[in-house]
């Protein structure tokens, strides 16, 4: 089989879905805190200590509740300057996880 053919029949298994590697999903857990910049929703997990940036579909967590969840890494850029970005795919209230009540932004 030449280059161009080898070339194309990978081209081919690639849009086809074959061989597409699908992103690992991100689970954790913590406080949810504003983000500097608006409708940036900030987690730092409680477990990893890692600061993630949740985008999130639908209806979102209030400021100050914990929570649980589970996304995956996000595709592009975003205005939210801090942390690693996830695409949540599912979250959750969290009771157990005791969160400082949300404080007003500083003038």
């Amino acid at each position: 089989m030449n280059a161009i053919a080898l070339a194309v029949a990978l081209l081919l298994a690639l849009v086809g879905g074959q061989g597409v590697l699908q992103p690992t999903p991100v689970r954790g857990q913590g406080c949810v805190q504003a983000g500097a910049e608006a409708r940036c929703l900030m987690v730092k997990d409680l477990r990893s200590g890692v600061l993630y940036s949740l985008f999130v579909k639908g209806a979102r967590p209030r400021i100050g509740v914990g929570i649980d969840f589970t996304g995956v890494p996000h595709d592009g850029p975003t205005d939210c300057m801090r942390g690693i970005a996830l695409d949540v795919i599912r979250w959750a209230r969290n009771n157990a996880i005791q969160c400082t009540p949300a404080k007003p932004a500083q003038p």
